[in-house]
């Protein structure tokens, strides 16, 4: 049998089933060739996550592994450097800061909440409401 070599890696593709073959290449060198050229392509911001506060562009790749970022926040997103390092925030009338543990507490609310609720004024009720029932 004439040994047919994958061009991506260099390996014997003779006894690869054809269903797993682009030619006589493997199937799954030629899509990572593919990937690879499709993020050459595109413009170097669109390889780097939005900040989930600010929404600006971070330093952090989207192909960074959540273990390896600084910044994530498991269940919410990425933040940028100037968010994650935000010392404090002031959402009081009095202007009394609120420390950074609380400003990254989290809580979810679903979308049928959402879309189900009215008005503004409802919604924002029924948030705080959860966000009661989430502190017991």
């Amino acid at each position: 049998m004439i040994p047919f070599i994958c061009k991506y890696c260099g390996k014997d593709t003779s006894e690869v089933d054809y269903d797993y073959l682009h030619g006589h290449d493997h199937l799954s060198c030629a899509l990572e060739a593919e990937k690879a050229a499709k993020q050459e392509e595109q413009n170097p911001f669109d390889l780097y996550e939005d900040c989930i506060m600010c929404g600006k562009k971070t330093t952090v790749s989207k192909t960074t592994h959540i273990d390896f970022r600084d910044g994530y926040i498991e269940g919410a997103g990425q933040l940028c450097s100037k968010c994650y390092h935000f010392d404090t925030i002031s959402v009081t009338k009095d202007e009394n800061p609120i420390p950074l543990d609380s400003h990254r507490q989290l809580f979810t609310v679903s979308e049928y909440t959402v879309l189900s609720t009215p008005n503004d004024m409802e919604l924002g009720a029924k948030v705080r409401q959860l966000y009661w029932e989430n502190k017991k």
